[in-house]
């Protein structure tokens, strides 16, 4: 796999046509992630707060901030960190306990491997890496890699169909997880936007899956807010959550 990446780097990172786009291309609402990049110098941020609950009282329940940052060093090659802290409440013993702190710190990059050309999708890789020690309460014990292939139609009328295929490892043992996620997007009303969305996993072999759907409005071409809900109902346990966030951007001038 580390030659495989290295591979990508060398080879994908030559092409220069533009990638950057005249609407801000977000990560934010849903799980899924765009084939494209952001575009050579462009700083993007993608900020959330997530509430999180179940139906049994004693698992966790909480809330989540999450911040992801990309840069474009090229057209079609990006950085990006992923930085998340954690507040989660649950009862044990008849008492209520808590824990806090950093829950995910990751590092990686992205790279779009080609336009949509007719019915063959836009395609991208991407790979982070989740550092580990990061907090006392939610610390992995290894480094952590989660790769995700994307392919990505335009549909008419504006409308997307995106999906994610995901190989990721939770630092802790060598067992990884699979993932998949099937995107759903559609035009409302204007520079409003909705989505519906299916995502799930396995892992020894139990199966997941959730839906979400949820609505994002463009309230200018470097900034976009959204609000988004989903649930999952697995092992005779149904979770929920509830996230709001923004995503914007800032780059050079052309004319500079």
């Amino acid at each position: 796999m580390k030659n495989l990446t290295t591979f990508l780097l060398l080879i994908l990172s030559t092409y220069c046509f533009g990638q950057f786009n005249e609407t801000i291309r977000t990560g934010r609402p849903g799980q899924s992630i765009g084939a494209f990049t952001v575009g050579s110098n462009v700083l993007q941020f993608q900020q959330g707060l997530d509430y999180f609950g179940t139906s049994e009282a004693n698992l966790p329940e909480g809330f989540i901030s999450n911040n992801v940052i990309r840069y474009g060093i090229l057209e079609r090659v990006e950085l990006s960190a992923v930085i998340d802290y954690k507040y989660q409440e649950f009862e044990l013993n008849n008492n209520t306990r808590s824990l806090e702190g950093l829950s995910n710190l990751h590092l990686g990059f992205r790279v779009n491997i080609n336009d949509q050309k007719e019915w063959l999708p836009a395609t991208a890789f991407q790979m982070r890496l989740k550092l580990p020690n990061i907090s006392d309460d939610f610390g992995s014990e290894y480094l952590a890699p989660a790769m995700v292939f994307v392919a990505n139609w335009g549909l008419p009328k504006n409308m997307s169909l995106a999906t994610n295929w995901i190989l990721s490892y939770s630092g802790n043992d060598p067992k990884p997880t699979g993932k998949y996620v099937i995107n759903f997007g559609f035009p409302i009303y204007k520079q409003l936007s909705g989505f519906i969305e299916n995502y799930g996993q396995v892992n020894q072999s139990v199966y997941q899956t959730r839906f979400d759907t949820g609505l994002g409005y463009l309230i200018n071409n470097n900034v976009s807010v959204d609000l988004f809900a989903g649930f999952g109902d697995n092992q005779n346990v149904t979770d929920y959550f509830v996230s709001t966030g923004i995503s914007w951007r800032v780059f050079k001038s052309k004319t500079e």
